[in-house]
């Protein structure tokens, strides 16, 4: 395992807010200009539990696929375009805004 694949808070450092550890299994990475995107499966709660899945951007490449990493990250997000829907058993409309989360690594 790398270090970068190990990234956790520097001695005497405590997480911030909006920060967070994600601790997985690397499924996929792929890069888009300057940007990393590493699609990791983190452990499920319990047996009966679906695995959660992210995709952490960051700057370097985090791991190989089929590594496990654990990695610092900032909890981010976005608005899109609000929109109308109809609520099929009431026929009331109401205005849905799509919240969109990032997480981005934390790199030092």
């Amino acid at each position: 395992m790398s270090d970068a694949a190990t990234a956790a808070p520097k001695a005497g450092r405590q997480m911030g807010f909006n920060q967070m550890m994600v601790r997985g299994r690397v499924e996929e990475t792929r890069r888009h200009g300057n940007t990393s995107y590493t699609r990791v499966l983190c452990p499920a709660a319990d047996e009966y539990s679906r695995p959660q899945t992210l995709e952490i951007r960051s700057k370097s490449r985090l791991g190989q696929k089929g590594e496990t990493i654990t990695q610092l990250c900032v909890v981010g997000g976005y608005t899109r375009k609000a929109f109308r829907a109809t609520d099929k058993e009431t026929g009331e409309t109401a205005m849905v805004t799509p919240v969109d989360h990032t997480v981005d690594a934390v790199e030092d």
